[in-house]
């Protein structure tokens, strides 16, 4: 499928070969979750918004104040349905606690962060394709495979929830670090950092990008949307 070619505004082509491959992506064993697992979360990712719990929660002055069991769409464990939806639906009110308790049901680390770096990059390519007036791509098929189960040893405590990729950090030109706590973040699994991040950097770039837009503009638009989003990072 070529992605995009079926309307009127331009895509750029780096962009639609990043979503097509993302999307492929889902159908491969990852490298703790099954093909079949990853394609069940891209189909509950686009099913939460319409979950009853869900927009109760939303509602609510706190989501921990209601409770209930979500409308799943699939035959994903609860653990991880409620990662899924949570992160979907109210991720600004995501805490500590709830982190711990949600490893306490036997979601390994790893596998949070694998669901994490899936249900992130959907939501991505969802919101481009929604702006352009396009129908969501299609699920593939799944492809037959066991997950790879590699631990990744270069992690290190960084005092966030999970351990943090141990890399070497120097400012760029920017005055930023060269690895952002958000690329860090996904350390456990270096599969969901390439993931999300192939599709992050087809369409933001701190560096050098292929756009008609200006620096200052750019960041304009970010930071409004950020804002929309409630996104403080």
């Amino acid at each position: 499928m070529d992605y995009y070619q079926q309307q009127a505004l331009p895509v750029r082509n780096e962009v639609a070969r990043s979503h097509q491959a993302a999307i492929e992506a889902f159908a491969q064993p990852g490298t703790w979750l099954d093909s079949e697992t990853r394609i069940a979360i891209l189909n509950e990712t686009r099913a939460a918004a319409s979950c009853p719990l869900c927009q109760e929660r939303k509602s609510a002055l706190s989501p921990y104040a209601v409770s209930g069991v979500h409308s799943a769409v699939t035959k994903l464990p609860e653990n991880i349905v409620e990662v899924v939806h949570r992160l979907t639906t109210d991720s600004g009110r995501m805490t500590l606690s709830w982190f711990k308790h949600t490893i306490e049901t036997g979601l390994s680390q790893q596998a949070y962060v694998e669901v994490i770096g899936l249900v992130s990059t959907l939501l991505i390519i969802d919101s481009f394709s929604q702006a352009l007036g396009c129908e969501l791509a299609q699920p593939p098929a799944p492809v037959a495979g066991e997950p790879s189960k590699e631990s990744n040893p270069d992690v290190v405590d960084g005092g966030a929830w999970l351990p943090m990729l141990d890399v070497e950090q120097n400012p760029t030109e920017l005055e930023l670090p060269t690895s952002p706590n958000i690329f860090r973040a996904m350390g456990l699994v270096p599969g969901a950092i390439a993931h999300f991040f192939a599709v992050m950097r087809s369409q933001y770039s701190l560096t050098s990008y292929d756009i008609s837009l200006s620096r200052s503009q750019v960041e304009l638009i970010a930071a409004r949307i950020s804002s929309l989003n409630q996104c403080f990072y």
